[in-house]
């Protein structure tokens, strides 16, 4: 275990070298919890114009319950950190990012954020610190987790296809 931004991580297994389970998740899945991201949802009626000011991402485009990977950008361009962002059905964004750079990138977003409530935007912008979050990556992920989830509608998950797009259901 290793301390990462705060949260105690596993960075290897005592049955499986680093090669070996990069292998195994190329080639079968693997579960991650991812828990210790920052997460934020994004309310309001200018959430799309707000998140597409600070993110290079066509979110307007994106067809609700999907998402994509996205670069958050400074004014000028320069990129800040990559992120997900997901256009709920639920009438939020969800925004996750990398939590080694949680204090950097959540400081940028809320200076944005007040920046753009001044100018008379519609948003809020909403920690969300006990969520937790889980990553299933691999090949096999859709079989594995249609046998986990039967009883569920299969249309309520998503997934991160090759390329960054979210939104093929399982």
């Amino acid at each position: 275990m290793v301390d990462f931004a705060g949260w105690a991580l596993p960075v290897s297994y005592p049955d499986l070298s680093h090669v070996e389970s990069h292998h195994h998740t190329r080639k079968g899945v693997s579960i991650f919890d991812v828990s210790h991201m920052l997460q934020l949802h994004i309310h309001g009626k200018d959430r799309i114009k707000f998140i597409e000011s600070i993110l290079v991402a066509d979110v307007e485009s994106l067809a609700v319950n999907t998402g994509t990977l996205s670069l958050m950008t400074t004014e000028e361009g320069g990129i800040i950190d990559d992120c997900i962002v997901h256009k709920s059905s639920a009438g939020f964004l969800n925004l996750v990012c990398n939590a080694g750079c949680a204090e950097k990138d959540l400081a940028h977003i809320t200076e944005r954020s007040q920046a753009a409530i001044s100018a008379g935007l519609d948003v809020t912008v909403e920690v969300k610190p006990k969520h937790s979050l889980i990553a299933v990556q691999g090949p096999k992920m859709s079989s594995v987790l249609q046998q986990v989830f039967r009883t569920i509608s299969h249309s309520c998950i998503s997934t991160t296809q090759p390329g960054g797009r979210v939104g093929d259901t399982v």
